[in-house]
């Protein structure tokens, strides 16, 4: 008996020291845990934030100040690229300025003094503003250079692009550095007024209609056709050459003498929206990647034709909705010129809104008169094209273009001489 309860009493001792064993087990895990935790909490949000270069710098009047900006870690991981920076430096206005840098808690602050000298200095003659005529070669009226030691370095002196291609103000900009690496731009404004005189070659606006594979030709083929081995002939040309293809706006503008477009410029377009066009053309645009415009009758399936028929290089313009149909006594008879003004403008505001855009217009038949002339100024058109042979120019009216016909069966060389510039 006595045996027995001196094995039990051992017994629980064991288990109590077992118990005290685990407890201190788990004691030392949990510790070693938070210890570990905080380390690795302590090295995650560990923040440092320090300036590159000086705190304090100074720069010259019209300088270009490069802020070297700061280095930010988080946890030893560079972070410089999430700070946050307020303020600017004014270097065309002498004063301090300060900048504030800020990266979670932390801040530092960098001041730029901008001189009120140059350094170097750029002097600029005659007038800083110019004024030139568009077209006109910009005559630069001079400047000299100089560092802080008064050494001549006009030679080192930067000058910006001085053709203008566009009417209204532009800059010339002046810049120059010395051998301490202090750098200073200045700036020159010039007015480019609108011109309409200043001798361009014309600008191609080129007119097709139909276009068909020559090893499946159609029934009834005529001179509104070109085939597709003829089309991608001349687009192979045009891209050789280097050839220019300008937005609507960018007509518009070259025909108010606002912009100058390159001597090899030109505009494709291909009226009805036919499916020839839209199943053998548009392909050959893409394979040339060439632009163009399809003006489009919109009654006829124009929302389907247009949806279905999407393309980088094509843009959808109106050949009106419904007025591609006799009903008039001019030209070919087309019925534009005889609507009455409230019908002619509704339908013209139907294929604005089916083809997307008002930027140009092709008149059905080639037909006009002063009345639907003013039509197409009322509803907003930018362009508007017609069947007259010739390139446009600068001073045409810009709603009533000419175009130069394609024809089927033209050589190659009769479309060169038809559109390359002659001047």
């Amino acid at each position: 008996m006595k045996q027995q309860m001196k094995q039990q009493s051992r017994k629980r001792r064991e288990a109590r020291r077992a118990r005290k064993t685990k407890l201190a087990v788990l004691i030392i895990a949990i510790v070693t845990v938070a210890a570990t935790a905080g380390i690795i909490l302590y090295y995650t949000t560990q923040l440092s934030l320090a300036l590159v270069g000086d705190r304090e710098m100074t720069v010259g009047l019209y300088g270009i100040y490069e802020d070297p900006g700061v280095k930010a870690k988080l946890g030893g991981k560079d972070v410089s690229d999430k700070v946050e920076c307020t303020g600017e430096v004014d270097t065309s206005v002498p004063g301090q300025y300060i900048l504030h840098y800020k990266s979670g808690t932390l801040t530092v602050e960098r001041t730029v003094t901008v001189l009120e000298h140059m350094n170097p200095e750029i002097a600029l003659a005659g007038e800083e503003t110019q004024k030139i005529k568009l077209g006109d070669e910009y005559e630069e009226p001079g400047y000299t250079a100089t560092d802080e030691d008064g050494n001549d370095i006009t030679a080192q002196v930067k000058v910006s692009n001085t053709e203008f291609r566009k009417a209204g103000e532009r800059t010339i900009k002046y810049t120059v550095s010395d051998s301490k690496g202090n750098t200073t731009r200045v700036t020159r404004t010039v007015t480019v007024e609108p011109n309409k005189d200043y001798g361009s070659p014309g600008l191609p606006i080129c007119m097709y209609h139909y276009v068909y594979d020559e090893k499946n030709p159609p029934k009834g083929v005529n001179a509104n056709f070109i085939s597709i081995q003829d089309l991608e002939e001349e687009l192979n040309w045009l891209n050789e050459e280097g050839y220019y293809y300008p937005t609507w706006k960018e007509v518009r503008d070259y025909i108010d003498g606002k912009q100058l477009l390159p001597d090899k410029s030109i505009v494709l377009s291909f009226d009805d929206g036919a499916m020839s066009f839209l199943e053998n053309g548009i392909p050959v645009l893409e394979k040339c990647k060439v632009p163009a415009t399809c003006f489009i009758i919109t009654s006829s399936s124009g929302e389907e034709k247009i949806a279905g028929h999407q393309s980088d290089y094509v843009v959808y313009e109106s050949h009106s909705h419904n007025m591609h149909r006799p009903g008039g006594n001019i030209g070919h008879g087309g019925i534009f010129t005889a609507i009455s003004e409230k019908d002619g403008l509704e339908d013209l505001k139907t294929s604005i809104e089916i083809c997307g855009s008002s930027d140009a217009f092709a008149y059905p038949f080639g037909d006009y008169n002063d009345r639907s002339r003013d039509m197409l100024e009322e509803a907003g058109f930018l362009c508007a094209v017609t069947t007259q042979y010739a390139k446009a120019y600068p001073g045409d009216d810009p709603l009533l273009l000419p175009r130069i016909r394609m024809s089927e069966g033209q050589s190659l060389q009769k479309f060169i001489s038809s559109v390359a510039p002659k001047n």
